[in-house]
Formats: C-alpha cells, structure tokens, sequence
C-alpha cells in the first residue's frame, strides 16, 4: 500500500521549514498548511484578500467567515493564515510542563507543529492570533491543546483569544460576502471601467437616496438608461460599498430586493459637492 502522502516525520517538518513555511509577511507569507495539505471540514476556499492581496488558503466554512470579517477591517494590515507554533521543541516543552499529550501524527505518532488559524497584524505593529474553535468542539482534549497554544503565545506577549462560531455577526459576513468580488474590477462586467463608474455612480447614489424602490429596480433601471450590460448597475452599488466610499449598515442584511439605506456621511465627493 503506498504511504500516505499526509503523514507527518522529522523530514518532511524540516523541509517545510526550509521551504518558508509559517515564514515571511504581507505578499511573501507562505501558509503552514495549504487546501492541498489536509482534510477540510466544509468547503475550502481560496481567497485573495483585500488586505494583502495575495490568496488565503481557508480550511472551512468558518475561518472563510472569519477571514471576511478581518479582511473588512482598516485596523488589520497583514493577515497569515495557518501560522505555525515554532519552534516545535518549545511547544514540546510546554506540553510537558503542563502534563498535556502533545499533538502528534495518528499514524507515525511523530509530534507536529501547533497552527493558528490566524496570525493578523493590527494598526502595523500589533499582533494578534485568533483560533477558531466551534463552541461544540470545546472538548477535554481541545481545551488542552489550546492551552498550549496560549502559553506559547504569552511568552512572546501575543494577544492570544479564541473564537467560537456564536461570536459571528452572521449579517455582517454575509453582506461581506456579497461585496468581496466588487472591491476590484477583475471582476466586473466588461463594459466597465473606472471612467464610466464615475459617471454612473452619483445618479445612482441620488435614486438610492430617496429610499421609495428597492435597490435591484433602480439598478435594472440605470443599466436600461446607460446602455450597460444588464447587472452592470448593481456591481457599481456594491463597488461603491466595497470601497467603503458609500456606507450602510453592515450588520444588517442587504437585500437587493429591498431599499437599502445609504448614509451620506463619506459621500461628498461621490456627489460631486464641494
């Protein structure tokens, strides 16, 4: 039977090392561990951030969630997913001096490196490593390995927290989630451009401010008045709220089929005053 290619040793935790594994930041982070490098619970997904720009390698429907969550904040500026607790000797260490089993490979029963599921950098000099853990999965034998975890990170004076499912604003990621491929135009329709955004945008934002039709009527109506591609209007809205240069509540569910509220703060130079 051939080996299997997931198993852990010595040799294969050194040439991860060697290759920049858990090393670097921004563009030059290389992820512990890939979609391709273990079994996921859900969907994976790769991701390229606004933050970064690079792609993410998100191991479930969870830390997709989360990733929205801190690719959406201005005070986040770097974001490394799957850092790795290195060295592995320290961890090894702590293991025994709290008389906790260190995890190891089930197969080759070889100790393995400790991952976080996020390592973020805040306001540049900050550190923070979050580590989800759905809130029934908080077993025994969890607990424990987030134990070690913890320590690790307390020696170096990382803030250190851990993130239950139930802490998740579902509207907010869901509103996320809808605008993410806005943000740049690889993804637009292929009749826009900034010039042309720029010269839709403020008639739209003036129909939308009135709050009398629902959003998706207004889009379908610009796009007949422009000549856009049917959908072009509605990928401008969420540009714009992307961008963060138009508003609206984020925690509460945008839904396209009805009026969405707009605040006018930030708005100045979309409408053309001033």
């Amino acid at each position: 039977m051939a080996k299997r290619n997931r198993d852990w040793t010595p040799e294969k935790i050194e040439r991860r090392i060697k290759e920049g594994r858990g090393q670097g930041v921004g563009k030059e982070y290389k992820p512990w561990l890939t979609i391709h490098d273990v079994p996921s619970s859900g969907v994976v997904s790769r991701l390229t951030s606004w933050t970064v720009g690079r792609i993410h390698h998100l191991m479930s429907n969870f830390e997709r969630s989360y990733f929205y969550m801190v690719d959406w904040s201005d005070r986040v500026t770097d974001i490394r997913e799957q850092f790795p607790c290195l060295p592995l000797e320290r961890t090894m260490e702590i293991a025994t001096e709290l008389d906790i089993e260190h995890p190891k490979d089930p197969y080759t029963k070889v100790p393995i490196p400790i991952t976080s599921d996020f390592m973020l950098s805040v306001d540049d000099s900050q550190q923070q490593v979050r580590t989800l853990k759905h809130a029934n999965d908080l077993t025994l034998r969890n607990v424990e390995k987030l134990t070690i975890e913890q320590r690790f990170y307390e020696e170096q004076g990382i803030d250190w927290k851990v993130v239950t499912d139930r802490e998740l604003p579902t509207a907010f990621i869901q509103n996320i989630e809808w605008l993410h491929r806005s943000r740049s135009l690889e993804f637009a329709p292929s009749a826009l451009n900034e010039g042309i955004i720029k010269i839709v945008a403020p008639s739209l934002l003036t129909e939308v401010l009135k709050r009398n039709r629902p959003l998706s009527t207004i889009t379908i109506e610009s796009d007949g008045k422009t000549g856009l591609p049917i959908g072009s209007s509605m990928f401008i809205v969420q540009h714009m709220l992307a961008t963060k240069q138009w508003k609206v509540d984020m925690y509460k569910k945008i839904n396209p089929s009805e009026i969405i509220g707009i605040t006018l703060d930030r708005l100045v130079s979309t409408l053309g005053e001033g």
